[in-house]
C-alpha cells in the first residue's frame, strides 16, 4: 500500500485492513472537506503490463496511482463508466488523465 500517499496528504485517517476494494479513509488535506475512502494499492505485474484490477462494484471513491512526481487521483465511478462506456478491459493511466473530468494530480513532497 502506498503509505507515503497518506502520510503526504490525508487527515482524520481510519484504515480498513478487512476490505481490498478501499485500504484508507480520510479527508484530503488543504483540498477537500468530503471524508473519502481511497483505493492506495501498488500496481501489480500482469505479463508485461502493471495495473489494478478495479472492481465495477468497488467501494472506493478514489483510486490512487502514480508517477515519478505525482500522486494521481481518479475517480472510481468515473473510471467505471468510462470503462464501460467504450468497452474497454484495461485504460492508460494518460488516457484517464485526459478523458475523466474528476482527477486530481498532487505533487510529491
Amino acid at each position: 500500500m502506498n503509505i507515503k500517499f497518506v502520510e503526504e496528504y490525508l487527515k482524520n485517517v481510519e484504515w480498513n485492513i478487512e476490505n481490498n476494494q478501499w485500504q484508507v479513509s480520510g479527508i484530503l488535506d488543504r483540498i477537500s472537506n468530503e471524508y473519502l475512502k481511497f483505493d492506495i494499492r501498488f500496481l501489480k505485474d500482469f505479463n508485461d503490463k502493471k495495473g489494478k484490477l478495479i472492481n465495477s462494484k468497488s467501494q472506493a471513491d478514489k483510486v490512487l496511482f502514480e508517477d515519478d512526481e505525482n500522486w494521481i487521483l481518479v475517480d472510481t465511478q468515473e473510471l467505471i463508466k468510462h470503462m464501460k462506456e467504450f468497452n474497454l478491459k484495461e485504460v492508460k493511466l494518460e488516457e484517464l488523465i485526459n478523458n475523466i473530468d474528476w482527477n486530481i494530480i498532487l505533487p510529491k513532497k
